[in-house]
């Protein structure tokens, strides 16, 4: 490609450019300004606004529940988990202390028989 066909083919874009911009101001026409030109302009803006804004203010009080939520809730397992052994205790002591309260006697002759292996 040379200088010349270049030069020739901005020539060609800029005229399309031009007939582009053309076309667009004809086929939309500018307003003419007036004394109620402002407050139509407003309600447009908000008339398409309202939709997004009315969203933006749900989803900002959705995300401050949530965060209140989370908080009050991690409080409350921080206090139970204090207070409480529940989560604390195993298997195995959940099922000795169950055995101890269900059958003394049982668990003193268990206890009875070894401590008489040891002596033997």
């Amino acid at each position: 490609m040379g200088l010349d066909s270049r030069h020739i083919d901005n020539q060609r874009l800029e005229r399309d450019l031009d007939a582009l911009f053309a076309a667009y101001r004809e086929a939309c026409v500018a307003p003419e300004p007036g004394p109620d030109f402002m407050p139509r302009l407003w309600q447009q803006i908000e008339a398409r606004r309202s939709v997004s804004y009315v969203f933006g203010r749900w989803t900002q009080a959705f995300v401050t529940a949530a965060a209140a939520l989370c908080l009050l809730l991690g409080l409350l397992q921080a206090t139970l988990t204090s207070q409480s052994s529940f989560y604390t205790r195993t298997y195995l002591d959940v099922l000795q202390e169950d055995i101890a309260t269900e059958s003394p006697f049982y668990v003193d002759l268990l206890r009875d028989e070894n401590d008489l292996e040891g002596y033997q």
